[in-house]
């Protein structure tokens, strides 16, 4: 009964309230995307242009601010548990906006969707959705629904979400995306994050998702998007609400709002110390500021890394539009300058280099400055490859700077240059003779795909082709699905890694490609969490050895530069460092509860192991067990209070047990010592 008279209110709001906002008299909708659906109220369809008539007078005004601050306390059933919304905010879409919104794209999915009946919960329909096919992005199939209310730039949200369901085959969870995002390009997004379901397809999970808006919005302007092209799977949506607070209340309440009403309990972690994985080479980084235009080749953040972290790999960002700005000109200054003393940088401090373009001159590619999506003229591959060629060399014979690899960055979604499978292997055909004719070694990484999801499909084409075979180094792609990608899609990198004996590298590791867009998230919790939540999974499911930070520099920065003062991602990354060292083995651990994270290594010398221990949900404890018996465990704690805390030794039990508390939203680090042995 809670529930339908919410739902009656809600849906009122939005009709009387949401469109309103002080205006007087008829009021016309601005245009929609086609592919977004249609607003809608109670199942009454809004069209694009349609007219929407609202008389308002001071009570009705003044009935909608009591209806929404007394009664918005939404709630839900949660088992016997109810999850109330916080009071004070106002709704974003219509409370039935799911099941009255179409999902669009199926037919790209061999996909269809319907409304079923749900017992037992607060809610009694749900949008049921199937896809059937792989799609080459998740946003193949999905539902759009535009705001019908304006948001302002900073305006804090919740979105609460109910969904079950699994993946085909029924052996993994479901993965949807939930988004809100400007309505037209370039498609600025203030949230966009993967939601799983439950591991039993039948049972019923929740998730709250707090964030903040990045833009100012009038009616329409942006939507909240659910994606379902994730994998081939079905899925059920049983409420989806957007809750707008403005400024009445802060990121941080809402956070720990959602803490409160999430808790983690005890956890079992089973560790395998003989089940021996990948072997670590370390964590990097990413130095490209010389590519977006500086003309100094190391920035204060960049220093700081370099004095402060392991850096065991850079990955240098290569100006070729500014090196051959015309045929047949090479040009040694400015920001090419820049890059090559950056890779002279890196050369005296024996830090092995990946080389990678983004830009290409005009003359060259074609193309509007930093267009997406430009694809270069066959007939200009061995222009190019000679360009590419006149660099290395030159780094090589003036700079004293040897190259190990060579890419182009995220090629497969053309940014900037755009290749399919096919023509970067005719590419390569061309370029590499070029390279060993003039006495490099340097190799083509396979892949630097911006995903992790689409990696196997256009990598493999390369792997199979054995008249490139010599000129292919490791396997690489960005990791900045990885929160949100299905753990098939990650655990297919590693078998490409096995089959072809090739090493895996993550060359651009972050959690969210469009976080420069959010108001000033680098010293957040939020951003460092989030960061050892990425660098956790990827490394559990994809077998690669490498993690190089999307950037070292002052772009996605781990410091602030008027200090320098580290942000909190800062102390993340080193406190993860002392777990994945150079030369560690990562060992299998099964986890009890998908909603903590846990990994351990061993090594890399005699009786060191260490974990690493993410907790994205409310307060709880962790029991390892299968540790060395008796060894001594050092253990250091960071949260949103503070980072890197020493909370002592501590000893596994005769039985090879240690308890460890979990505290909110915190990563706990562990370094083990024992005079045990474990097999290699």
């Amino acid at each position: 009964m809670t529930t339908l008279i919410v739902r009656t209110f809600f849906s009122f709001f939005i009709l009387v309230g949401g469109v309103l906002q002080g205006s007087q008299g008829p009021r016309r909708l601005p245009p929609l995307n086609r592919d977004a659906g249609k607003l809608t109220d109670r199942g009454g369809k809004i069209g694009e242009g349609d007219r929407v008539t609202v008389q308002t007078r001071r009570f009705g005004r003044l009935f909608c601010v009591v209806l929404i601050s007394g009664l918005f306390a939404l709630t839900f059933g949660r088992g016997d548990q109810k999850v109330a919304v916080p009071p004070g905010g106002e709704p974003v879409i219509a409370l039935d906006a799911y099941l009255t919104n179409p999902v669009g794209g199926l037919e790209r999915t061999n996909g269809d969707s319907s409304i079923v009946s749900v017992e037992g919960k607060s809610f009694t329909r749900a949008l049921h959705v199937t896809t059937r096919l792989k799609a080459a992005e998740s946003n193949a199939s999905q539902m759009t629904v535009p705001n019908a209310r304006p948001v302002a730039k900073g305006d804090v949200m919740l979105a609460s979400v109910w969904l079950r369901g699994a993946a085909a085959g029924g052996q993994s969870p479901a993965i949807i995306e939930v988004l809100f995002e400007r309505m037209v390009s370039p498609w600025t997004k203030s949230v966009s994050q993967g939601v799983s379901s439950a591991k039993s397809s039948g049972v019923w999970k929740h998730a709250f998702i707090p964030f903040q808006s990045s833009e100012n919005y009038g009616v329409g302007e942006a939507m909240v998007s659910v994606r379902f092209a994730t994998q081939p799977q079905s899925v059920e949506i049983g409420e989806l609400i957007v809750v707008d607070y403005g400024k009445t209340k802060t990121l941080d309440q809402l956070v720990d709002f959602t803490i409160d009403h999430e808790t983690l309990g005890t956890v079992a972690a089973k560790v395998d110390m003989a089940a021996v994985h990948q072997t670590m080479m370390g964590f990097g980084g990413d130095f490209c500021q010389p590519r977006y235009g500086s003309v100094e080749a190391m920035d204060v953040v960049g220093q700081y890394a370099l004095d402060h972290l392991h850096v065991i790999h850079a990955r240098v960002g290569f100006p070729l539009n500014n090196w051959n700005p015309q045929p047949g000109e090479f040009r040694d200054d400015a920001q090419a300058h820049a890059a090559l003393l950056l890779l002279q940088i890196m050369a005296r401090r024996h830090i092995p280099i990946v080389l990678t373009i983004w830009e290409g001159p005009q003359w060259m590619i074609g193309g509007a400055p930093e267009q997406m999506g430009k694809v270069l003229d066959p007939a200009k591959y061995a222009v190019c490859a000679d360009a590419i060629v006149r660099f290395l060399t030159t780094a090589r014979d003036k700079y004293g700077a040897v190259v190990d690899n060579f890419s182009f960055n995220e090629a497969d979604y053309g940014v900037n240059f755009k290749f399919t499978s096919k023509t970067i292997g005719d590419f390569i055909r061309v370029a590499g003779p070029l390279f060993r004719a003039a006495g490099l070694k340097t190799k083509f990484v396979v892949g630097d795909t911006g995903g992790g999801s689409g990696f196997h499909d256009y990598a493999v084409p390369l792997l199979q082709d054995p008249t490139i075979a010599p000129f292919l180094g490791p396997l690489a792609f960005h990791c900045w699905d990885g929160l949100g990608a299905t753990e098939a899609s990650y655990r297919a990198i590693a078998a490409v890694g096995k089959t072809y004996k090739k090493p895996i590298w993550c060359l651009e590791a972050g959690h969210d490609a469009g976080l420069w867009q959010a108001p000033d998230p680098w010293g957040t919790w939020e951003n460092a969490l989030r960061t050892a939540m990425v660098y956790e999974r990827t490394l559990r499911l994809t077998d690669a050895s490498l993690m190089d930070y999307w950037t070292y520099e002052d772009n996605y920065p781990l410091v602030d530069k008027a200090g320098p003062k580290p942000y909190p991602v800062f102390r993340i990354i080193k406190q993860m460092e002392d777990v994945f060292k150079p030369g560690s083995h990562i060992v299998t651990t099964n986890v009890g509860d998908d909603a903590l994270q846990v990994m351990v290594t061993s090594g890399p010398v005699r009786g060191r192991f260490a974990g690493l221990i993410v907790n994205a949900k409310g307060s709880g404890a962790v029991v390892l067990s299968g540790l060395p018996a008796n060894a001594q465990v050092q253990l250091s704690l960071s949260d949103k209070s503070a980072q890197e805390q020493n909370l002592g030794v501590h000893r596994v039990s005769a039985k090879g047990t240690l308890k460890v508390t979990v505290p909110a939203r915190s990563v706990i680090t562990l370094i083990g010592t024992s005079q045990g042995t474990e097999k290699r």
